[in-house]
């Protein structure tokens, strides 16, 4: 009997993170085919990840509808996606250290009000105790290497790891964790790959079907930038786009590698000295990803990053959740 196991990779994003929200509701609809071994995250997709591991769909709406702002009819509509650059109720608001010591400020917000409202949608002991692994990723500042907290760690998974892999500088304040000092993974890579591989290719043998779902919010192509903003926007957006072209030649080099090992396992005598060569024991550990599905927001850019308004909001949510239930439909109808 065939068994599939699932890894969720959630790039980070920020308020584009609501297209994650939709995906995940619609997959979750299909728990036959929807059942995550591993769930990997990184900025707003490590929030999305922890929140829905603790409080499922449910714990996701709540979030995403509270970090929702208020649209106010004084402001020009062109004003009111820029609003949350001052503060979001529900999220953070502007460092108070800005205004009596400006030049050692280490931010330009706090972020107290979030880290409450985590606090109340994330069950820490519920998640340390789950079956599906959740790895986030933080970046240290001192030594600049990339940390990957999990719940299947000896000391597991705390709100401060969540913050810390989405407190991106200069905006939001570094985060202290077991003595070290973490700012957004995302700095190093907005792509939580490698452990989602890793732990799908600790499941062995021959009756294991290893599946992949990439959500990704950043778009690779981009309009030719006319401004200063616009300059700075589409910077961002190369930076923070997840590579996943270099990804998939990896993946298709690394099936080729692995059949050439499997012939040669098959072919070689037992006593082989190639047996005994290092590169050899590592290839014929690795086990193939048999499918992967990306999911790609393509609907706007980085500008949308910190756009909290209601209608935002809700179009990324049904977008997201419209290209998955397409997704779904389209299997269902492949398979009858």
């Amino acid at each position: 009997m065939i068994q599939t196991k699932t890894g969720l990779v959630l790039q980070g994003g920020g308020a584009l993170g609501a297209y994650q929200w939709g995906v995940i509701a619609a997959l979750e609809s299909h728990k036959e085919v929807f059942s995550p071994a591993v769930v990997t995250g990184v900025s707003i997709g490590a929030v999305n990840a922890a929140v829905y591991l603790s409080s499922g769909v449910e714990g996701l709406a709540y979030m995403w509808n509270k970090v929702k702002m208020k649209a106010n009819p004084f402001f020009p509509q062109e004003w009111q996606a820029k609003r949350s650059k001052w503060a979001n109720p529900s999220m953070y608001y502007p460092n108070p250290e800005l205004l009596y010591k400006p030049f050692t400020a280490e931010s330009v917000y706090n972020l107290s009000p979030f880290k409450k409202l985590l606090n109340e949608l994330i069950d820490i002991k519920k998640i340390n105790q789950s079956e599906t692994r959740l790895v986030i990723e933080a970046v240290n500042i001192e030594t600049g290497d990339l940390a990957r907290f999990s719940n299947h760690n000896q000391n597991g998974i705390s709100i401060d790891q969540v913050i810390a892999s989405m407190s991106i500088p200069p905006n939001f304040p570094m985060v202290e964790v077991d003595n070290g000092f973490y700012w957004d993974g995302g700095l190093f890579a907005n792509m939580p790959l490698a452990p989602a591989i890793n732990y799908l290719e600790s499941f062995k043998g021959q009756h294991i079907n290893r599946n992949l779902i990439i959500i990704n919010l950043f778009r690779k192509r981009g309009k030719l930038p006319q401004t200063l903003e616009e300059v700075s926007d589409r910077i961002k957006e190369i930076i923070f786009e997840s590579k996943l072209k270099s990804d998939q030649k990896i993946f298709r080099n690394m099936d080729c590698y692995i059949d050439l090992a499997e012939e040669l396992d098959k072919t070689l005598p037992a006593d082989s000295p190639i047996r005994k060569m290092l590169g050899f024991k590592k290839l014929i550990a690795h086990e193939k990803i048999n499918a992967y599905k990306l999911f790609q927001y393509l609907d706007e850019g980085v500008e949308g990053t910190d756009d909290f308004m209601p209608d935002s909001i809700d179009s990324r949510y049904r977008r997201g959740y419209n290209d998955a239930k397409d997704f779904l439909n389209k299997q269902e109808h492949a398979n009858t």
